[in-house]
């Protein structure tokens, strides 16, 4: 790795107990004892991509997302792992006969051999259902990440990562809002209040429904996921034409390259609306999902700002008007 202080390149014995050999500095995190294999230096350059070059602020779990994403295994882990272990073990089991004389050398090797290339055929006959039945998980759930890597941080150069704001932020309050966001997720609504969504859209930041204000529109908010499709179905029901459902959505996210996408066990059943196409519903009853805290902040206020754009050409007939014939909607000058 490479040392945060002084740049040396320093490999693992010539940087003991998170020392650098070369400038005799401390460092935070070594990537070696990291199960999420970070070094300070990834941190850093995490930080900046999150703050998308213009100083935004980001969570923990935007940062967790981040440093996680290529780390987690492919859809096809299940199935390469059983193949491996089925051949490792007939491999075993055939040396042992051919060597303790159960089984003649020629024949004998011919048979496993026979074997082995049956049981890959088996393996690759039920390759869709082991692939359905697989998990992908981050390598550590988020309370570990911040025991492990924001905790030595912090007390190592006693502030937190560059520019990471605390997940329970207090929510501003906004006297006369003009719109409300609902977002279940409290680390959401905390990088949304740290980058000035309040006063930017005049904008109610809340996580539960009894918080939204009695009128105006609300933005929904919520993880591409059957809980989250559910409680927003639900919200949708409670709020009537004021709520705009903002996603994420199953379509939006299954097969986007930015989105962050884990697997939980398949489900045999769920109560999905009937809007939600073949493919979009297999894939959430497969286990599939993907958490509104993974969006980085950049994307996340993207996404807000369109949906403040459609609330308001929801509530002004001319200006929604005037977006249908392309008034006012051409590219700005660079």
């Amino acid at each position: 790795m490479i040392c945060p202080h002084c740049q040396t390149s320093l490999l693992y014995r010539q940087r003991p107990k998170r020392i650098c050999s070369s400038c005799g500095r401390p460092f935070a995190l070594e990537p070696k004892e990291s199960p999420f294999r970070l070094h300070d230096l990834r941190v850093h350059r995490l930080a900046d991509k999150l703050s998308d070059g213009r100083g935004l602020l980001y969570t923990g779990p935007q940062l967790y997302f981040a440093a996680g994403r290529k780390t987690l295994p492919g859809t096809g882990r299940t199935y390469t792992l059983a193949a491996i272990g089925y051949t490792v073990l007939l491999v075993i089991i055939g040396t042992v006969l051919l060597a303790s004389g159960v089984l003649p050398v020629g024949p004998g090797l011919a048979g496993v051999a026979a074997v082995i290339v049956a049981v890959n055929l088996l393996l690759l006959l039920i390759r869709p259902q082991l692939l359905r039945r697989s998990t992908i998980r981050m390598d550590r759930p988020y309370p570990d990440f911040g025991t492990q890597v924001l905790r030595p941080w912090q007390r190592l150069y006693g502030a937190p990562p560059p520019r990471l704001v605390r997940d329970n932020l207090p929510l501003p309050a906004v006297p006369r809002p003009r719109i409300a966001l609902l977002c279940p997720d409290r680390s959401t609504l905390a990088c949304l209040a740290a980058n000035g969504a309040a006063t930017t859209w005049g904008m109610a930041l809340c996580e539960r429904l009894e918080l939204v204000p009695p009128n105006g529109p609300v933005l929904v908010l919520h993880d591409a996921s059957v809980a989250g499709i559910g409680w927003a179905r639900q919200v949708r029901e409670a709020l009537g034409p004021r709520a705009t459902l903002l996603g994420l959505s199953p379509a939006s996210v299954r097969t986007a390259p930015w989105a962050v996408r884990v697997k939980e066990h398949p489900l045999e059943s769920a109560a999905l609306p009937p809007a939600i196409g073949a493919e979009d519903r297999q894939w959430l009853l497969d286990g599939w999902w993907s958490p509104v805290a993974a969006l980085p902040p950049a994307r996340l206020l993207r996404l807000v700002q369109r949906g403040v754009d459609r609330a308001e050409e929801a509530a002004d007939p001319d200006r929604r008007l005037a977006g249908q014939v392309g008034f006012l909607t051409w590219p700005a000058p660079a």
